[in-house]
């Protein structure tokens, strides 16, 4: 996995769209910080999660793969096409998993958080695949790549630094690069899992 290609290709595309795709991760962090204040805001949120993920990970794919500027109202993305309930149980599936798997201990509730981790790029490509389907195919095109996403997190350290020293002023830049290389993350190990099957 070439680390440095997979940022370069979200550099290109985040050039000169930087306070777009900013926008993209600010907007709805904010509303659910806000609406996060109280219980019931709480409940909301995270039954708003599925949603959210769904809508950040069409919107960084489609950008990604067509070098265009994200749209707003594809935030919204997951609550169109009969979306919503997939996104819901694919978000209650991988949480309700991860949590089992690190009653286990920690190492192995984080190993099947980076398995699963694809399940809403999946979801978001695939428009009649079920939760529990994208779930598995995230396990399948993950296998042998999931130190490969880890030693690709630890890689942004020095950028979330930068952010934390910034007082968050350098996530304008940052939060938009991780999201954009991660998308490119994903179309580079699904085609690889195409090739394998040739």
């Amino acid at each position: 996995m070439n680390r440095a290609e997979l940022k370069t290709q979200a550099k290109k595309v985040l050039s000169g769209k930087v306070f777009n795709f900013f926008l993209i991760l600010f907007l709805p962090t904010l509303v659910f910080s806000l609406i996060g204040l109280t219980v019931w805001g709480s409940l909301a949120v995270f039954i708003l999660g599925g949603a959210l993920a769904y809508a950040l990970a069409f919107i960084f794919l489609t950008s990604l793969r067509k070098n265009t500027q994200p749209k707003l109202d594809d935030l919204f993305a997951g609550f169109k096409n009969n979306n919503f309930g997939r996104t819901l149980e694919g978000y209650l599936r991988v949480v309700f998993f991860t949590f089992l798997w690190s009653l286990l201990f920690i190492i192995p509730g984080i190993i099947k958080g980076l398995a699963y981790s694809q399940t809403f790029y999946v979801l978001a490509d695939n428009k009649d695949i079920t939760a529990g389907e994208a779930q598995k195919k995230s396990i399948a095109i993950m296998n042998g790549h999931k130190m490969d996403i880890f030693v690709l997190y630890l890689s942004f350290l020095p950028w979330i630094l930068l952010v934390g020293i910034t007082f968050g002023l350098a996530f304008i830049y940052v939060g938009p690069y991780m999201e954009l290389t991660l998308a490119a993350f994903y179309d580079k190990i699904k085609s690889n899992a195409k090739s394998d099957k040739k």
